[in-house]
């Protein structure tokens, strides 16, 4: 019993829908990392449409041979459909990552003019 009873302690609830949603809401995603979203979602269901479209023969006509007497469905093509779709969207999806760090560096440097002033007064010393 103390077997259960330690699961019961250490048992969480379910996060609830709207605890989630403002946990996403915190984050701010730019058109690049929403494009690889989109991007991720559209070639997940290219990958499962072009395996049906495109499947692969498992038995064919003793007479013709160009005939497919049996189809299978094309399970490599939709993993390979999925893998480039995984990266493409995950380097995109970094590329805004990087934007965003970039722009927030920005702002940063931005609220602090005194550092290029200082900078611009004491090149030479830099040999720059």
């Amino acid at each position: 019993m103390e077997f259960f009873d330690e699961i019961s302690k250490l048992k969480k609830d379910f996060p609830k829908f709207n605890s989630v949603t403002n946990d996403v809401k915190e984050y701010d995603l730019n058109f690049y990392q929403i494009f690889a979203v989109g991007l991720f979602l559209l070639f997940f269901f290219l990958g499962i449409v072009f395996g049906n479209l495109f499947a692969t023969c498992e038995a064919t006509s003793y007479f013709y041979s160009d005939t497919c007497l049996v189809t299978q469905f094309n399970y490599s093509l939709m993993i390979v459909i999925w893998f480039c779709g995984t990266l493409l969207s995950i380097l995109l999806f970094s590329v805004g990552h990087i934007i965003t760090l970039l722009n927030e560096i920005s702002e940063k440097l931005s609220k602090n003019k005194w550092y290029f002033l200082l900078f611009e007064l004491f090149r030479d010393n830099f040999n720059m």
